[in-house]
C-alpha cells in the first residue's frame, strides 16, 4: 500500500477485518454471502440472518472510529507521519490521533525468539531529555552491521557494570564490538568479546556511524511528532524503533500489522 488513496472502502476494511479473524470470505456458521454496507457497523447474511461484528472481536472493539479511519491511522504510523498530517488526513482531533499512536506502539507483539546480535556490532549510548530539567534518560544501543538488527535499552548509568551487561545480554560472544572511548568497555574482551574503539573526543567516528545515525533519525522522528524528546513511555517507543529495524514486514500495511495483532487484547 503506497499512499492513502489506497486505502480500501469502509465495506472492503470490514470485510478484510472479518477475514483476517476467520479466514473466511463468507459467514463462518453457514458460507452464505456476506453482506457489507457502508453505514453498518456489521455484516449481514443473508442465508441465516446472522449479524457479523469483526470489531467486537478484537482490540478496535467499543471505539467510535469507522474501519477506514483505523486503516488510515494505521498507514500514517507506519509511514512515520506526524499527528498532524494524519489529522488532516483522517478528520480526527490530535488528541485522538496521538492516543492511537501509542496505542499501535503497545500492540507491536515482541520478536518470538531472542536473538543475540552477531558479526561486527556497533555499541552506543545516549542521552533522552533535557539535561537542564534533570530528566535524562539513558540509552544503550547496539547495530548489527550489514543486517541493521538492532536493540535498545534503558540502563541507569554509564559504569562499567551497565554499559557491559548490556552487551552481554545482546551480543553474541566473539562478536566484534566497536564502541566509543569510554573506559566502561575496557573490559569487553576479557569477557569474550573482540573490542575495537574510536575516539570521538579526537574526532574519530567512522567505526560507530551506523549508531550514531540511528540516534539522529530517532530524535529527529520525535521532534517530528512531539516537538521534543519526550521520556514519558520511552519504552514503548524503543520497541516501536526496534520493531521497525527487525521486523520491517509488520509496517508494510496496515493488512500485516492486523494480522499480527488482531487477537491481542485492547488497553486504554
Amino acid at each position: 500500500m503506497t499512499s492513502l488513496a489506497n486505502i480500501p472502502s469502509e465495506a472492503r476494511c470490514k470485510q478484510v477485518v472479518h477475514y483476517l479473524l476467520t479466514n473466511k470470505t463468507t459467514c463462518k456458521m453457514c458460507d452464505g454471502t456476506l453482506s457489507w454496507r457502508r453505514n453498518r457497523d456489521y455484516g449481514w447474511c443473508s442465508k441465516c440472518r446472522t449479524k457479523i461484528r469483526p470489531k467486537a472481536q478484537m482490540w478496535f472493539r467499543g471505539s467510535k472510529l469507522t474501519y477506514r479511519q483505523l486503516f488510515m491511522l494505521l498507514w500514517c504510523w507506519q509511514q512515520r507521519q506526524s499527528p498532524g498530517a494524519a489529522r488532516v488526513a483522517t478528520g480526527l482531533s490530535y488528541t485522538t490521533v496521538r492516543r492511537w499512536y501509542w496505542r499501535f506502539r503497545w500492540l507491536v507483539p515482541l520478536e518470538k525468539a531472542r536473538q543475540l546480535l552477531d558479526g561486527t556490532v556497533e555499541v552506543d549510548e545516549a542521552w533522552f531529555g533535557k539535561r537542564k530539567f534533570g530528566g535524562q534518560t539513558i540509552v544503550m544501543g547496539a547495530i548489527e552491521r550489514g543486517t541493521g538488527r538492532l536493540k535498545l535499552a534503558t540502563v541507569p548509568d554509564t559504569e562499567r557494570d551497565s554499559l557491559e551487561g548490556f552487551v552481554e545480554e545482546h551480543v553474541a560472544k566473539g562478536s566484534l564490538v566497536v564502541t566509543d572511548a569510554k573506559t566502561g568497555y575496557n573490559s569487553l574482551t576479557s569477557r569474550g568479546f573482540c573490542h575495537e574503539s574510536w575516539n570521538h573526543s579526537k574526532g574519530h567516528f567512522a567505526g560507530t556511524n551506523h549508531i550514531e545515525s540511528n540516534w539522529s533519525a530517532m530524535k529527529r522522528h520525535l521532534r517530528k511528532l512531539y516537538g521534543c524528546v519526550p521520556t514519558a513511555r520511552l519504552h514503548h517507543f524503543l520497541h516501536e524503533w526496534e520493531a521497525r529495524h527487525n521486523r520491517p514486514e509488520l509496517f508494510d500495511s496496515p493488512q500485516t500489522f492486523l494480522r499480527e495483532t488482531l487477537k491481542l487484547g485492547f488497553v486504554d
